[in-house]
């Protein structure tokens, strides 16, 4: 039985109000995979350095309390 088989067998189970929020997930993790995606293709690379200097790490930073 394969994947998809599985998930219908169980949905048919369960009541159709459930049904209903287990479709809203499913149009919800799919819509938010679309929008990672697109962020994803549209970022540009990142540039080591930019913040050089912005800060100091204090020369006791590790010394005994």
């Amino acid at each position: 039985m394969s994947t998809i088989e599985s998930i219908v067998q169980e949905l048919e189970k369960i009541p159709e109000p459930m049904q209903l929020s287990i479709l809203e997930l499913i149009r919800s993790l799919k819509e938010s995979t679309n929008t990672d995606d697109r962020h994803l293709s549209k970022s540009s690379p990142r540039i080591l350095g930019l913040n050089h200097g912005a800060m100091k790490m204090s020369d006791d930073f590790d010394a005994p309390s």
